[in-house]
């Protein structure tokens, strides 16, 4: 006897989800999805689901046609989308997943008055990290930025830190490798704060004004009490094809760069006693339409239904066969939310030809910013959800959750 713990997945796409009582599957609109009840194929759209019975999600499909060039004998794509027939008493977990937008990485790099001593050069090392670069390069880059560009007057001990840094940071960002995945940080990259006179003042410049003379910097920077910081932040790269090009096995991007930075001394060794950095990382994005409609496709072979890609006349095909329908059904531009539901179905003899219980997963998309098609959906799962409770099965709909 062997034991899976995977499940079989199936992709759902709603765009509504207030199916009146009683509603026909046939009569479901294009994304609109429903809870129906097994015995008399309606919606049931509130109250306790009856038990004993199976519950189904169904959704009206994405294909306005029925035929393939007017063959009337060949049909059957626009047939309601259903899953399996879910028995509450086996419902095993009912889950979401978060609206997460992407957010770049950033690292910040603070340097003290006495960091960069006149007769020597401050290093700064940045390593860009992920994807994006493994795809450029495939290998991780990095670069090194110095300040020897700066020059002190006679008597001067230290060089000002946020000229410094400044430089080094122009270096950095002129190097041709990692020049195309980071940039300084919105507003101004170069923080400086002076705090001789009491209070600290902090003052923000961009990179270029804190070298061309904008900023007036310190002769002695240990009196004047100077410290400086430069913030870079990282890439996102976010790249699709259009809809008349689309195809599955194009790349698109979904994770930032990680940023990596240190100082170092002149041997090359990072330098522990001057300088701190603070990095935070890149999130990424939970559910893009560009992954959403690479799921609602897959469902849809399972269904036999042809997407033509690859060949000279696919677009064509796409609009004949229906497909190209289903590809506009899905903002490929915007965040989805993803909801769950896992179910088993005991029996001995199964789709993966071993003596175990089946198991399924439905996921139902729901763009992040239609709220309301967000609350009927989570009403309908709140139904399934006491059914599962009154057949002696507690489950709970579990919170938000990355994905």
């Amino acid at each position: 006897m062997a034991y899976f713990n995977h499940a079989f997945y199936k992709s759902f796409l709603a765009s509504d989800a207030s199916a009146a009582d009683g509603t026909k599957t046939s009569a479901l609109a294009p994304g609109q999805l429903a809870l129906v009840d097994g015995k008399d194929w309606t919606a049931h759209a509130g109250g306790a689901f009856p038990t004993p019975g199976l519950a189904y999600l169904v959704q009206g499909s994405l294909h306005a046609s029925d035929t393939i060039g007017g063959n009337k004998h060949h049909g059957g794509y626009a047939e309601s989308v259903k899953s399996k027939g879910i028995n509450p008493k086996y419902l095993t977990r009912v889950w979401e997943s978060s609206c997460i937008d992407a957010a770049p990485a950033t690292v910040e790099i603070e340097v003290g008055p006495k960091c960069a001593p006149c007769g020597s050069s401050l290093f700064m090392r940045l390593d860009v990290k992920g994807a994006p670069a493994l795809r450029f390069l495939n290998h991780n880059a990095y670069a090194v930025g110095d300040s020897a560009g700066v020059c002190c007057i006679d008597g001067q001990e230290f060089v000002d830190p946020a000229l410094a840094l400044a430089e080094a940071a122009r270096m950095l960002l002129a190097d041709p490798i990692i020049e195309p995945f980071v940039k300084e940080a919105v507003g101004g990259g170069v923080s400086i704060t002076t705090s001789a006179s009491g209070a600290p003042v902090t003052t923000v410049y961009t990179i270029e004004d804190a070298l061309n003379g904008t900023y007036v910097p310190s002769t002695d920077p240990v009196a004047d009490a100077v410290s400086a910081k430069v913030a870079f932040v990282g890439a996102y790269v976010d790249t699709k094809f259009g809809d008349c090009s689309f195809d599955t096995r194009d790349y698109f991007g979904k994770e930032p760069i990680q940023l990596v930075a240190s100082i170092m001394d002149e041997t090359g060794n990072p330098c522990n006693d001057c300088g701190t950095v603070v990095t935070t990382p890149g999130t990424m994005q939970q559910k893009t339409g560009e992954s959403v409609l690479r799921n609602i496709l897959l469902t849809e072979s399972y269904g036999q239904a042809p997407f033509h890609q690859g060949n000279t006349d696919a677009q064509r095909m796409r609009e004949i066969e229906g497909s190209e329908e289903v590809i506009a059904a899905v903002d490929r531009s915007a965040l989805y939310k993803a909801y769950y539901v896992q179910h088993s179905i005991p029996r001995l003899n199964n789709a993966t030809s071993v003596f175990d219980n089946d198991q399924y997963v439905y996921e139902i998309f729901v763009k992040c910013d239609d709220a309301a098609t967000q609350g009927e959906v989570e009403a309908l799962l709140d139904v399934l959800i006491a059914a599962a409770v009154a057949s002696g099965n507690p489950i709970v709909r579990e919170d938000s959750i990355d994905q």
